[in-house]
């Protein structure tokens, strides 16, 4: 709106101060573009498109660097493109997933997410790394699902995590557990089998519908001998949608090849 040039310099002078007190705001565009690669981000992960995804959070953080749920999204998404990647482009995701989960931490350390970020990235971590790297990673895994749980405990992914450290340490072979020994002073106490399906049992009831619960607790029960059980809980993945997580499609064929391996036992 233009200021009439017939007006007086102080009528001037109050018109334009009106103006600038009446203006709408200038639009947050930072923030907006940020909870907006968030929002993509949700939509892409939840329709299996976790490479979209990734690129959406990582574009996110770019926008508003230190946002905490930018930093624990982008690190599950890196993990779990970690998975399938090999060599050095695995190594970088999943270097970057245990950098941004830890940093999530120290944006909320009081969120649990931030925690299961940090627990399942030292995990995929781990499982790259020898004896006694591995090992050392399991005392930092052990603190962080369990403060994850300490916060929140109806994060079934979170009972999952600890499950499958029960799981890992409590059949460790000769070397590892002599590794253990000198790394960790023996096995903790604690990690063990039954532990790990009561673990994955407490995933299952709060996520019954997670298809990864289901192939894990499985394949639990068959390294248990427990077959009957096994194979309740890997048709159950078998059958479930594959809609819980974007590798869904790879876990119910593990599943389905477990399966198949079950009839030969």
């Amino acid at each position: 709106m233009a200021i009439p040039r017939s007006l007086p310099a102080a009528g001037a002078a109050a018109l334009a101060a009106a103006l600038l007190t009446f203006a709408p705001p200038v639009p947050a565009r930072a923030a907006d573009s940020a909870a907006e690669h968030l929002a993509a981000g949700a939509e892409k992960y939840a329709h299996g498109d976790l490479k979209g995804a990734y690129e959406e959070y990582f574009e996110a953080l770019k926008v508003e660097p230190g946002d905490f749920t930018a930093l624990h999204r982008l690190s599950r998404a890196e993990s779990e493109l970690g998975e399938e990647a090999k060599g050095e482009e695995q190594r970088r995701l999943v270097g970057a997933a245990v950098q941004h989960a830890r940093d999530a931490v120290k944006a909320a350390p009081d969120s649990a997410q931030g925690h299961l970020a940090l627990a399942v990235a030292l995990g995929r971590q781990a499982l790259k790394e020898g004896p006694k790297t591995r090992l050392s990673l399991s005392r930092e895994i052990k603190s962080e699902v369990d403060r994850a749980l300490a916060i929140n405990p109806s994060l079934g992914r979170a009972w999952h995590v600890r499950a499958m450290w029960n799981r890992k340490l409590a059949s460790l072979n000769f070397i590892e557990r002599a590794a253990a020994n000198t790394v960790l002073g023996g096995v903790p106490k604690g990690a063990s089998m039954d532990n790990a399906v009561a673990d994955l049992n407490k995933a299952i009831a709060l996520e019954p519908d997670y298809v990864n619960h289901h192939l894990e607790l499985g394949r639990t029960c068959r390294m248990l001998k427990r077959n009957a059980e096994a194979r309740r809980e890997l048709e159950r993945a078998v059958a479930l949608p594959p809609t819980s997580s974007p590798r869904d499609p790879r876990y119910q064929a593990e599943a389905r090849k477990l399966l198949a391996k079950l009839g030969k036992d």
